[in-house]
């Protein structure tokens, strides 16, 4: 059968890595061509030995995500790692440049960006407190190169005191700047908090987009699969008809005596009422869906069941609590579940038993099964892959499974297998309809 591809809907963790490794080579080029650029233009800086060993440090760490990722370390604890390191080297990078007044002052709001989009929402609230701490120790620090405006306010107090409207012109530009710094701080705060919650809110909108997406393109790879298999089915169960035919006829001929001609007409008239009852089941298809009731239609596939295996011995527990109540597809369900017991037998047989064991309850939820077999049991690596896709196995164990539990799934229904401590347990609940009245 050919695999279908699926389409991503959303980057790998391997992608998203390389993304952000991509991003943070940026932002330390750009680093690199404002120092460049500030040493050719002969900016004013406090040490550029001290820079230049600050952009060399920005660049080691972005060896750190590919060696990390390698090691298993999560990734969330790389992108939070990462991001902490770009704002506080930024901030050093800043204060010995100019601090505030520096108009780069603003890449402090990159690392926000980017925890928002790849970090959950404590950890990017935590970069964009961060980031405004650095911001608020630039205000406080200033240039570390340039005297501040106190300095420069004291040194013109000394020289114009002699004058009185001097004295009044250095509050009134004290005041102004001092406010001018507080609406830098709160502009910077406010847009670092707000850049965090909407785009964090809307990356974890486009995350469960995503992972919606990618369920239904799983479900249609699913259905795509079992329409497939069907189709097989359907043409062998129809080539099937005219040699079983054929040799019930020459089975007919053989000596009566021997045992093993007893035992090929049984299982050639076994054949013959299987593929009667696939005919049944894809006539029906035509009709409308039968409206019987679900525990007296399960229960009467049971009988059919087991009449088609003698050579199992089936132990019924019932647990009546509710009202019966009627499936959309009850057919399509009896048919998995029929399935199921084929899987659970067989699994007994191969470990030389004849048992099985089976409780139905009916309660005010909807229906609920439990198959129990008597087999070796199944991995756990097994049973996280038995239903999911078909599979290739000498026990029976795969596409069978993978029908039934897309045919229960596709009504409402779930399975779950787990190991029991003699065999296999197999969970079938089939809740009620909305239309159903619970008792």
């Amino acid at each position: 059968m050919a695999t279908q591809l699926i389409i991503a809907t959303e980057l790998s963790a391997q992608h998203q890595l390389k993304h952000f490794v991509q991003f943070r080579w940026g932002l330390v080029s750009f680093a690199a061509l404002a120092l460049l650029a500030g040493w050719l233009l002969h900016y004013e800086v406090s040490s550029w030995p001290l820079l230049s060993l600050l952009l060399l440090t920005h660049i080691c760490t972005n060896l750190l995500p590919p060696w990390l990722a390698a090691s298993r370390v999560p990734l969330n604890a790389i992108y939070l790692l990462c991001c902490t390191l770009d704002v506080l080297l930024l901030t050093c990078l800043l204060a010995l440049s100019g601090g505030v007044s520096n108009g780069l002052v603003a890449m402090l709001l990159l690392p926000v960006a980017v925890a928002a989009v790849m970090l959950p929402g404590r950890s990017c609230y935590f970069i964009a407190l961060l980031a405004i701490v650095g911001y608020s120790l630039l205000l406080q620090v200033g240039d570390l190169n340039i005297p501040d405006i106190d300095s420069l306010l004291a040194q013109t107090e000394q020289h114009a005191a002699h004058a009185g409207h001097l004295m009044h012109a250095q509050h009134s530009t004290t005041s102004g700047f001092s406010q001018h710094m507080q609406q830098m701080w709160w502009a910077f705060a406010i847009s670092a908090l707000l850049i965090s919650w909407f785009i964090s809110a809307q990356a974890n909108l486009n995350r469960v987009k995503s992972k919606k997406i990618s369920e239904l393109q799983q479900q249609q790879v699913r259905n795509e699969q079992m329409l497939a298999l069907a189709t097989f089915a359907a043409n062998a169960a129809h080539d099937l008809a005219s040699p079983i035919q054929t040799m019930q006829l020459l089975a007919d001929e053989l000596a009566t005596d021997q045992p093993a001609a007893q035992d090929l007409k049984q299982q050639l008239q076994r054949c013959q009422q299987i593929v009667q009852q696939l005919r049944s089941d894809a006539g029906s298809l035509r009709q409308q869906h039968s409206t019987a009731p679900l525990c007296q239609q399960t229960e009467q596939a049971i009988t059919r069941w087991l009449n088609s295996r003698p050579d199992i011995s089936l132990n019924i527990k019932r647990v009546i609590q509710a009202e019966d109540f009627t499936l959309s597809d009850s057919q399509g369900f009896s048919a998995a579940l029929l399935n199921i017991l084929d899987n659970a037998a067989d699994a007994s047989l191969a470990n030389n038993s004849n048992q099985l064991e089976l409780q139905l309850s009916l309660h005010a939820e909807g229906l609920t099964l439990q198959v129990g077999d008597f087999g070796e049991g199944l991995s756990d690596s097994r049973l996280a892959e038995l239903g999911k896709l078909p599979q290739q196995s000498e026990q029976g164990l795969g596409i069978g499974q993978f029908l039934a539990n897309m045919s229960i799934e596709r009504l409402g229904g779930s399975v779950r297998r787990q190991n029991a401590g003699n065999g296999t347990l197999t969970l079938i609940t089939m809740p009620r309809q909305h239309t159903e009245p619970k008792a």
